[in-house]
């Protein structure tokens, strides 16, 4: 019994001499922290007074602290204090960081664990906080300060254990105005309940005003922000969450965007924070922003509005919500950062564009490209990888329904697909299964058209990729143009052959600009286009008359004119008056300039001319297809739109041939 005894008080022994090591490394670490200096110690067992204390607070830059009539209370042993009490106090407070050595180019703040043990007694009648507001550029109003490079706050500081409850009044402090940026009110009201083990504030309040607030070339005007909530101080961390909405509105300028009110609503707002490792933040907010008549060179000039959600935690974030604006374009979206990576789905509602386009906002959008009518909605994903800052995957899905508009000098309606696109990489594949067109207008009329097609390209060549044709079949002159079940590539010279089928002789001549000749009859043929350089061109294509072949009515007064001195014309113009065909064929070529040239064969008779004897012709007919769909567009069959920028572009073309000359 006496060993067990025995043992029991060398351990305890042992133990309290580790205890006084530690506390002496403490003291020690503190001691050289603080670096305290002292006059006129009065040191008795339950008290301890000193006239004039200083101390270096372990903060980054030089924070300094002196203590007046520091007066030291305990009962029992010299710890715990119980009474902490001072006339004064007096900090100069320098608020500078220390700057990255060389050395050390990652240094962190360092902050300091706050000590949460509070006397039973805390008091400081007087309180002065001199801050370095010459460099810092601001001015205390009302501050007490007299050296010019720095402003004072004052005032006097309290806390008792009975209501456990800090207390800080400044005197005569109303505002803070910060100079050369405008004015600035700020308004602070907390609350503070300290513990043992923690630091709360129960009442948060802070609203800050301003007319005019710059900091380098952001400039925020007729500010009010209004922020309340509580907070908790422990471990070294603060847990931080809204009472009340956050408020914030301002109007926003910077050199390329401007925004004449800017409005902010955080409903709920929860911060978890460690000074020491900003990484691990967490932050959760249902948020609502409105902007009213933001501009940018971007933009049109708009109203916008966001509502949803934002979380960041484990190095992880997440914004979720619907972007609108004043042309009722509308976008749901939902994005996610990991690391480097940024995942996004979003989703378009369906968008009517009767009453204007929405997705007109900026001058991205391509200028010869109208919509008057129909309606489209989509839904996507990408992926980006900040590393490399490059899109990594994408796929999006665009669904169109009846849309009508122009395109540059094209007039369509009824455009109705689903549109897929997929890239990875650099591999872009486009794909539309059941494309189908009402009519298209391009001085010529067509339609319908079918098309399924996919098209698979690598950025940035994108017009050097292949085309799979699966079905292309496009309504002609009252028959069919098809072309199936070919491989297009376009990063050389490629072929497509098109079947003609059953084209209508009389609805082809109804759109020639001539009004001189008519006829009937059914054409059946081939033509096979080449793509060379990004122009079209057409060698040995062909084209017949099917049985029992058709009829041609031929008159013009400008030919009339010229039979009237020349027999063989007089013999051609009587014959085709009313010409009956049996063979009517001709070998179709077209050039890179535009010039279409059809070697034609007609055999026939007419009724009317020498007893109806058989006439063979062989006739060159040459035209330049593109001034003449230029000549019908300007009729002004197609619309005004068209015709617009047709005059224009001749304009511009006359002016061009004239600087040459």
């Amino acid at each position: 019994m006496k060993k067990s005894s025995s043992w029991l008080k060398w351990n305890l022994l042992l133990l309290l001499l580790a205890g006084a090591l530690f506390a002496f490394i403490q003291l020690q670490f503190w001691w050289t922290q603080l670096n305290p200096k002292w006059q006129g110690l009065d040191l008795s067992w339950g008290s301890a007074r000193v006239e004039l204390l200083s101390l270096q607070l372990p903060f980054s830059g030089h924070q300094q602290v002196q203590l007046e009539q520091l007066e030291l209370g305990w009962t029992g042993l010299p710890w715990p204090l119980d009474r902490v009490v001072a006339t004064s106090l007096k900090a100069q407070l320098d608020l500078q960081l220390e700057a990255s050595t060389a050395a050390e180019p990652d240094a962190t703040l360092s902050v300091p664990t706050l000590p949460l043990w509070l006397p039973k007694v805390l008091s400081f009648e007087q309180l002065e906080v001199s801050l370095p507001c010459a460099r810092l550029n601001t001015k205390l109003s009302n501050s007490s300060g007299t050296d010019k490079a720095d402003c004072q706050l004052t005032g006097s500081l309290t806390y008792s254990e009975q209501n456990q409850q800090i207390q800080l009044q400044l005197a005569n402090q109303q505002a803070v105005f910060i100079e050369g940026v405008g004015d600035a009110k700020l308004a602070l009201k907390a609350l503070i309940t300290p513990t043992a083990e923690q630091l709360n504030i129960p009442q948060f309040e802070l609203s800050l005003t301003s007319s005019k607030l710059q900091w380098q070339q952001h400039q925020l005007s007729d500010l009010d922000l209004k922020l309340s909530g509580r907070a908790v101080w422990q471990n070294n961390q603060l847990q931080f969450e809204t009472t009340n909405p956050l408020h914030l509105k301002a109007g926003y300028q910077q050199p390329q965007l401007q925004i004449q009110q800017l409005v902010v609503n955080a409903q709920s707002l929860q911060l978890e924070l460690d000074p020491t490792q900003l990484a691990n933040a967490q932050l959760k907010s249902d948020l609502k922003l409105e902007l009213t008549q933001l501009q940018h060179p971007m933009l049109k000039t708009l109203d916008w509005n966001w509502a949803g959600s934002a979380l960041y935690q484990q190095h992880q974030a997440q914004i979720e919500g619907r972007l609108e604006n004043s042309l009722s374009l509308a976008l749901e979206h939902k994005v996610q950062l990991a690391e480097q990576n940024i995942s996004v789905s979003w989703a378009l509602p369906e968008l009517f564009f009767l009453a204007g386009n929405p997705l007109q906002i900026g001058p991205f959008w391509p200028e010869l490209l109208t919509l008057q009518k129909g309606k489209a909605s989509g839904k996507g994903q990408l992926e980006f990888d900040l590393g490399s800052m490059a899109l990594t995957k994408q796929q999006t899905e665009l669904v169109l329904r009846d849309l009508s508009g122009i395109y540059d000098r094209t007039v369509f309606s009824g455009l109705t697909t689903t549109l897929k696109l997929f890239s990875e990489g650099a591999v872009w594949t486009v794909q539309t299964g059941d494309l189908k067109l009402q009519q298209v207008n391009h001085g010529l009329v067509m339609g319908p058209l079918e098309l399924n097609a996919v098209y698979q390209t690598t950025a940035p060549d994108w017009f050097k990729g292949k085309l799979d044709l699966k079905q292309l079949q496009l309504a002609l002159f009252g028959g069919q143009v098809r072309g199936t079940g070919q491989q297009i590539d376009l990063s050389k010279d490629a072929k497509v052959l098109l079947q003609l089928d059953k084209l209508q002789l009389a609805e082809l001549l109804k759109q020639h600009p001539s009004a001189d000749i008519s006829g009937q009859g059914t054409l059946s043929g081939t033509l096979p286009l080449s793509i060379e350089q990004g122009k079209l061109t057409v060698a040995q294509g062909s084209v017949a008359a099917l049985e029992p072949g058709g009829q041609i009515a031929y008159q013009s007064e400008k030919a009339q004119a010229m039979a009237a001195s020349n027999q063989g014309m007089k013999i051609v113009m009587q014959a085709l008056q009313n010409f009956h065909f049996s063979v009517l064929s001709a070998g179709i070529s077209y050039s890179k300039e535009g010039q279409l040239v059809l070697a034609l064969k007609l055999e026939g008779n007419n009724p009317d001319f020498e007893k109806g004897r058989a006439v063979n012709f062989s006739i060159n007919l040459e035209e330049n297809l593109p001034a003449m769909i230029t000549s019908l567009q300007l009729s002004g069959q197609v619309s005004d739109v068209v015709k617009k920028r047709v005059q224009q572009r001749l304009a511009a073309q006359k002016a061009k041939d004239a600087r040459k000359e």
